[in-house]
């Protein structure tokens, strides 16, 4: 009877084990993918910054306003980005030169009115918009992880079987 009563406690250990480790790597590849998908629409943003400086380009006298935004277009280009941390700052830095360049676009009249221009301004502000809630989306999904993460480590499961956490991200 005590042999039994030890068998079904390990079989429930080894169930609760097994079922804590397939959710922790379920999670960790769809943290790990909702990630590529966020560098995937950086790298689409970055692509038209380009475009969008040749377009305004052309109807602004005053080129020395899109240094800033080379510049950091040139950095984005050669970084190697392997993780979402590492694309934070400068898509932020990117973010405000953008804003600015949208003020400085709305006191000319002739390039709102172009349809280039309009079509690459609101291309960027799709990825803009699509980044910021895709990154909403991986901070409840890093929070889900996180938690499982803590119930797995108040368990001896914790102890074989060692992930790392996430930090979440701060826009």
């Amino acid at each position: 009877m005590l042999f039994i009563t030890f068998l079904v406690i390990l079989g429930w250990a080894s169930l609760v084990c097994s079922v804590f480790v397939f959710q922790s790597m379920t999670m960790k590849k769809e943290l790990e993918q909702r990630e590529q998908k966020i560098i995937s629409l950086y790298k689409e943003k970055i692509d038209t910054i380009p475009a969008f400086i040749e377009t305004m380009g052309k109807y602004t006298s005053y080129k020395d306003i899109f240094l800033e935004l080379i510049q950091l277009h040139k950095i984005a280009i050669i970084s190697n980005v392997s993780s979402i941390y590492d694309i934070l700052e400068s898509n932020s830095r990117i973010h405000r030169e953008f804003l600015f360049l949208m003020k400085v676009s709305m006191q000319m009249q002739d390039l709102n009115k172009n349809g280039n221009f309009l079509y690459i301004r609101d291309f960027i502000i799709f990825y803009e918009n699509t980044i910021s809630k895709e990154l909403l989306f991986l901070n409840s999904d890093i929070e889900r992880y996180n938690r499982l993460l803590q119930k797995k480590d108040l368990t001896i499961v914790g102890l074989f079987f060692p992930f790392k956490k996430y930090m979440r991200i701060t826009m």
